[in-house]
């Protein structure tokens, strides 16, 4: 599993590669459940502010790798199933879930690098990251509709808080493949660029910005931001003021401050 996924660090920043260059990096079984557990190691261990997830080669993934998952789905030919293949389904659909939520959980923010192919599985995988970039001429999809399948592993659920529900509705009811410049068009990217070159520059420029910040207030900011989302406007200003009242005091805060009055760049403790 190892060299289908590639780790690396680079001063605050991970880096993780899909590396199935020659299967476009669709997702088999241990892509699919291996990166959740490198996002974990690197939230346990803390070894970075910021992660970057991209793939190797012309592609960032072609999405569910079916020849794989159609052996552990236990699908037939004839696609019938007893209660105890269902239960079993049901089993790995749940677990299929929780590595996007691994993903989207992650106390440290994550950026997808979106090139060639992010069509299916690979688009829910980015809809699980906190930003999103992508080459002019990427490929996404929630083409699961054209496979008689409805989308079950996080899109539907996460895709329509970072797009409009039309759009959203129009892109899950066709299954249709937009490229980078529609999903920037909708706001499911932040920024396309010419080519994969220019992408990945963009993204470890990025990855930096973030990191140069206090990795305490990165992730507390990143929490803030999940938690309000799913708050009023009034709860999330309550959750706020509580977060500040316990920690607002800090060397990060006299750092922040001083390096303003200085007009200089802060230099936060790691």
């Amino acid at each position: 599993m190892d060299d289908k996924l590639i780790k690396e660090i680079k001063g605050n920043v991970a880096y993780i590669w899909i590396n199935r260059p020659d299967k476009k990096n669709a997702l088999d079984s241990d892509v699919w459940f291996g990166l959740p557990k490198i996002i974990e190691e690197i939230n346990d261990k803390d070894e970075a502010s910021c992660i970057v997830i991209s793939g190797k080669g012309d592609s960032f993934s072609a999405g569910i790798d079916i020849t794989m998952f159609m052996s552990d789905m236990s699908l037939n030919e004839n696609l019938s199933s007893t209660p105890q293949d269902r239960r079993e389904l049901m089993d790995l659909v749940e677990r299929m879930q929780g590595a996007f939520t691994t993903i989207a959980k992650s106390k440290i923010p994550t950026i997808a690098l979106a090139h060639g192919f992010c069509i299916g599985g690979a688009t829910s995988l980015v809809s699980a990251c906190d930003i999103r970039l992508a080459t002019k001429d990427a490929k996404f999809s929630i083409g699961e509709t054209k496979l008689g399948l409805v989308a079950d592993v996080g899109v539907i659920q996460r895709m329509p808080k970072i797009v409009s529900s039309g759009d959203m509705n129009e892109l899950a009811l066709t299954g249709r493949i937009f490229d980078g410049e529609h999903a920037e068009k909708i706001r499911f990217v932040s920024k396309v660029y010419e080519n994969s070159d220019d992408l990945f520059e963009a993204g470890e420029k990025l990855a930096n910005e973030i990191s140069s910040n206090s990795k305490r207030i990165v992730q507390a900011t990143k929490e803030a931001l999940e938690k309000s989302s799913n708050l009023t406007v009034d709860q999330g200003l309550e959750y706020a003021k509580l977060w500040s009242t316990s920690f607002l005091v800090s060397e990060d805060l006299r750092e922040g401050v001083m390096a303003f009055l200085e007009k200089r760049d802060p230099k936060f403790n790691e």
